[in-house]
């Protein structure tokens, strides 16, 4: 097959039309406004969304009651065809990027978008979430998954008068066998970050050692690889929308398209 037939033929056009774009769009809109009316009368169903990746859920929890959670998946599958047919249109942009340059910002959205959806479905396969994680001064956590472990050197929760905790400091450090990777203090949005890793400080507990009771800090992880790639995705969305409405103001002024009434 020749590269112009391989362009040149029905299912590619198919492939690139704006009306596969509006029907996918809406079905995916549309599925998801039902799908999360459902999502408050069955908080038993869907109270686990939040607190792990996507894939561990949809095999955990969504297999047990799929007459609940059959438009998510479905879902999904209509947001990857939506990112298909957007990656099909920035390759036809590409073949015709001389005569088409003027519309890059537009296309810069469209590989955004393809970008965002990668980065989403990497971390929901190979990423992980723990929750209340508690830790006392000198322990460790290993991280198996990362090949690294988290040890909480030192913990100080400020409270107020009222004993309500006003934020909680931790000094965090990782290590990957003895060679520190990177170390630092933590507390309320500013949690440690590491190549995708993310452990924030969630809240802290007191066990009895020794005939005293000793402060714990209880650490959310989170672990997620994509992060990057999203990040990108962002800025040539970012970029993408800039341009589009500088080309589009610039147009106007020059006469090229009609005034918005």
């Amino acid at each position: 097959m020749t590269k112009s037939s391989l362009f040149d033929n029905k299912i590619w056009k198919f492939l690139c039309s704006l009306k596969l774009s509006i029907v996918l769009a809406s079905a995916v809109t549309l599925m998801a406004i039902g799908g999360s009316v459902l999502m408050p009368f069955n908080p038993r169903v869907f109270g686990s969304l939040d607190s792990m990746p996507l894939g561990l859920w949809l095999s955990q929890v969504a297999t047990r009651q799929p007459g609940l959670t059959w438009w998510i998946p479905v879902g999904g599958i209509l947001v990857t065809l939506l990112a298909v047919n957007t990656l099909c249109c920035f390759i036809d942009w590409l073949r015709f990027i001389k005569s088409r340059w003027r519309k890059c910002g537009e296309y810069l959205i469209h590989i955004g978008f393809v970008l965002i959806l990668v980065a989403f479905l990497w971390g929901s396969k190979a990423g992980f979430r723990s929750e209340q994680n508690g830790l006392l001064v000198g322990q460790s956590k290993p991280l198996p998954q990362l090949g690294v472990t988290l040890k909480l050197e030192a913990f100080k929760p400020v409270l107020a008068p009222s004993g309500r905790p006003l934020e909680m400091l931790n000094t965090l450090a990782l290590y990957k066998e003895d060679q520190l990777l990177k170390r630092v203090q933590t507390r309320s949005n500013h949690p440690l970050i590491w190549n995708g890793l993310v452990v924030i400080p969630s809240s802290y507990g007191q066990t009895m050692r020794g005939g005293r009771y000793l402060p714990y800090s209880i650490l959310t992880i989170n672990y997620d690889p994509g992060t990057n790639l999203a990040f990108a995705g962002s800025i040539a969305m970012g970029c993408g929308v800039l341009l589009t409405l500088a080309s589009f103001y610039r147009k106007r002024t020059r006469g090229d398209r009609p005034d918005i009434v």
